[in-house]
């Protein structure tokens, strides 16, 4: 990333060839290299800001007044306040929050829990994580008391057989009841992974991939949920048990 800036910072106007954006010359070059443009705001001297979303990741920077140059990063005042932090947060917390509910939402999960349950979480789990089944053993009183539902999106990315044994759960005649008895132990050990997955099953745990990898989850469990404040948030690896009444919610009535 750090190479990318500075690439950006040092190319001039007119060294850049123009688009079809409608852009400054070195914004559509960000663009080019797989940025998206989502704000912009008014910045000092005379420059302006920009929020964009960088593959997952998202930036702030800011074009000079002649739209020659581009800087990356952090912009702070005397203060200390980052000027770009407001127009970041608006972004996280509303479209980009939505749109990302909405791509797990058309994962291919399993779900854990009641149909009913008015809480919904979704979680990156492989079948042969040991946090993952950690997780969801901590998670049993909140699932159990029906107010929690979690929903599982199988990968298989830890071992040669995890893709084969996703496949063999998310393919089966009831992939909650397999999903549940694999993790409860019941079929830990004679649970077999499929040697041939069929391409519908295969292209379904390419898409789950995929969608951990734009949603910035490196490992599993990788957990999303809504904390109080209605934000969305991500919990990478195995929830401490201090976080799991912020994760799952309270379980008092």
């Amino acid at each position: 990333m750090n190479k990318f800036a500075f690439l950006i910072f040092l190319v001039p106007f007119h060294l850049v060839a123009a688009t079809q954006y409608d852009y400054p010359a070195p914004v559509n070059l960000l663009i080019e290299q797989g940025g998206k443009v989502v704000s912009k705001f008014d910045a000092p001297a005379n420059m302006t800001g920009y929020v964009a979303d960088f593959r997952g990741q998202v930036v702030t920077f800011y074009v000079t007044p002649d739209e020659q140059y581009l800087l990356t990063g952090a912009m702070l005042d005397a203060q200390g306040k980052n000027i770009g932090e407001q127009a970041v947060q608006s972004y996280v917390n509303g479209p980009k929050a939505l749109q990302d509910w909405q791509t797990l939402e058309s994962s291919h999960w399993v779900r854990d829990g009641s149909a009913a349950a008015k809480r919904v979480i979704y979680t990156f789990t492989d079948p042969n994580c040991p946090y993952c089944r950690k997780f969801w053993e901590n998670a049993r009183p909140w699932v159990e008391s029906e107010k929690v539902q979690i929903r599982h999106i199988l990968v298989g990315i830890l071992k040669a057989d995890s893709l084969g044994k996703a496949a063999a759960i998310l393919g089966s005649d009831n992939p909650e009841g397999e999903f549940n008895k694999f993790e409860s132990g019941i079929t830990f050990n004679s649970l077999k992974s499929l040697a041939t997955i069929p391409e519908e099953l295969r292209a379904k745990l390419e898409q789950n991939h995929q969608i951990m990898s734009a949603m910035g989850a490196r490992a599993t469990p990788a957990t999303f949920y809504h904390n109080q404040a209605g934000q969305l948030k991500m919990q990478m690896g195995l929830p401490p048990q201090a976080a799991m009444e912020d994760i799952l919610g309270t379980l008092e009535d």
